[in-house]
């Protein structure tokens, strides 16, 4: 029973390490997606 609980344990804790990796991983993504796009707008020309 103990065997059987501490392995409980350690997937409890690979399943919350893995899924808060991926929420960071998402998050690092979407900051340098935001980045690109702000590099690539350029303000449009005056035409006269």
């Amino acid at each position: 029973m103990i065997k059987t609980l501490i392995k409980l344990k350690i997937l409890k804790f690979i399943l919350i390490c893995g899924v808060s990796t991926a929420y960071a991983f998402k998050k690092y993504c979407d900051q340098k997606i935001e980045v690109k796009e702000k590099k690539n707008k350029k303000p449009f020309p005056l035409t006269r």
